[in-house]
């Protein structure tokens, strides 16, 4: 009796999966192109808000404002796009991994930047350390004028 209940229940689960609604292309549709770019916005803004979200506030930065402002969209018909193309599993994968491969091209950009302007600064540190070490330096003309006069060092006379 169990088992017929469970194949029952299994059954039905299944049947009932079959009508799942699959939404429209939304009127106001956004492209492929513009879509990554919109995805690679907020996934750069939600790391910014995660890593310095205090800033943002004082500078009264309004992350999701920026994405509707600067796409000229509003969040339903964002949230409508981005139903339609996740219904499409292998589809919005492969915009993810568009998003994914922009951000770590960014990520090794900044890196390189950074180490850039690391290597600079041990530069420039080094050549201040080489220049005071140079200044500090008695050449032979400033140690002429130098004499010991030292009471215990008795002259050696040859």
């Amino acid at each position: 009796m169990r088992r017929l209940s469970l194949f029952i229940l299994v059954f039905v689960t299944l049947i009932s999966c079959q009508d799942i609604e699959k939404p429209e292309k939304p009127e106001a549709f956004i492209p492929e192109d513009q879509m990554i770019d919109i995805l690679y916005d907020i996934s750069i803004i939600r790391s910014l808000k995660t890593y310095n979200v205090n800033e943002m506030r004082m500078l009264d930065i309004k992350p999701e404002s920026y994405i509707y402002d600067k796409y000229n969209i509003d969040s339903i018909q964002l949230a409508d796009n981005i139903s339609y193309y996740a219904i499409d599993f292998n589809k919005y994968a492969a915009l993810w991994e568009k998003v994914r491969v922009r951000l770590a091209a960014e990520h090794a950009d900044v890196e390189e930047r950074i180490s850039k302007s690391d290597s600079i600064k041990i530069n420039q540190i080094k050549n201040n350390r080489d220049s005071i070490m140079k200044a500090n330096r008695l050449t032979p003309e400033s140690a002429r004028g130098l004499e010991i006069n030292d009471s215990l060092v008795e002259p050696v006379s040859g």
